[in-house]
């Protein structure tokens, strides 16, 4: 039968496991949906001989749409993409930029109509062959058939995106690939764990208490319903502490605090109040420590409990503690070892018969 630390190791492990399982499968899948785009990316612009260029009916037809243009002779529409910088308060804009700007580009006997960086026109571009919107037929190409039919006959079906055809995937690359390598780093951490048991956080948190195998059975024998105090999902048995979280298992015992206080927490939006939030921090002699958040009615019946344990801990915060627990922690437990004397000191002596 498996010890209970080798139960939580086991359950951390598999929830690391699905969790970036997931998340590299998230990864995979967005570049498989978007594998032509990505391979382009990759291999960069190819050059397109105008003749070919000219057969193009769509640009889908072409699996190599990230492509090298070149012409003889550009016209600038006029045509931009603006951006409206607006004041939030007010509405107000308070600036434009230039975010983009359309070229005709002349390439043999057609006319290629390119997206292109705001600057001085080019004769050669690269970029990305899309289908043109339908805001730049209606607004630029429309008016250009009215006005001159013959130009507009000769400009292709489709843009050359020379403007931000990259962005997409230096937002995988980004973006994507750490997701992807940490998802990967943490399956296989959590692979090795479920191969050695000892490695997992749970283990090892516990090995500092003692026996970490003779340990797990104290706990499993403790972990009984009507042995358990559950204070929100801080769980209390006679001697030990157990806080079970999504990759990990948080456990200590009880005569371990040398700390514990009450935290309160306000939240506001444009400084309005919105309520508070309580929780309690739990601070123990081997260095561990744990934030649990709860209602206030269940933060204060743990104070209280935890009081009626362990009397001789420190209670409540305090700025000076904090920096001494800071710098010299052996201090605060020097105290709290000497408060223990004094309460076993006086509560022999109240046994001792009169």
């Amino acid at each position: 039968m498996a010890l209970w630390v080798e139960t939580e190791a086991r359950r951390a492990n598999r929830n690391l496991i699905l969790v970036n399982g997931a998340i590299a499968a998230l990864v995979i899948l967005t570049v498989a949906m978007n594998s032509r785009y990505c391979a382009n990316f990759l291999l960069g612009c190819e050059p397109i001989s105008a003749t070919e260029l000219a057969t193009l009916k769509s640009p889908d037809q072409r699996w190599r749409n990230f492509v090298k243009v070149s012409g003889t002779k550009s016209f600038n529409t006029g045509y931009r993409d603006i951006v409206e910088h607006v004041e939030k308060a007010s509405g107000r804009v308070v600036s434009t930029d230039i975010k983009d700007e359309y070229i005709l580009l002349r390439v043999a006997g057609n006319i290629l109509l390119v997206k292109a960086p705001p600057g001085q026109g080019r004769l050669e571009y690269s970029g990305e062959l899309v289908p043109t919107t339908d805001q730049v037929n209606s607004d630029l190409l429309a008016p250009l058939a009215v006005e001159q039919a013959d130009v507009r006959a000769m400009v292709l079906p489709f843009t050359l995106n020379a403007a931000d055809y990259r962005d997409n995937g230096y937002t995988i690359l980004i973006v994507g690939l750490p997701f992807f390598a940490l998802a990967a780093w943490n399956a296989l951490k959590a692979a090795r764990r479920s191969s050695e048991p000892q490695l997992a956080p749970v283990w090892k948190n516990l090995a500092a208490f003692g026996n970490a195998e003779q340990l797990s059975m104290q706990i499993e024998a403790e972990l009984q319903p009507a042995m358990l105090r559950t204070y929100g999902k801080l769980q209390i048995s006679p001697q030990w502490m157990v806080r079970r979280k999504l990759f990990s298992t948080w456990v200590s015992p009880v005569a371990d605090l040398v700390w514990v206080y009450k935290k309160v927490t306000k939240h506001s939006v444009n400084f309005i109040p919105t309520g508070k939030t309580y929780s309690v921090v739990l601070v123990g002699r081997h260095r561990q420590r744990t934030e649990e958040q709860m209602k206030e009615k269940a933060v204060n019946e743990l104070l209280g409990d935890l009081a009626a344990r362990v009397p001789w801990a420190l209670f409540g915060f305090d700025q000076k503690l904090e920096q001494t627990w800071r710098k010299t922690p052996g201090n605060v437990i020097a105290t709290v070892d000497s408060r223990y004397q004094q309460y076993n000191a006086k509560a022999a002596s109240a046994s001792a018969p009169g």
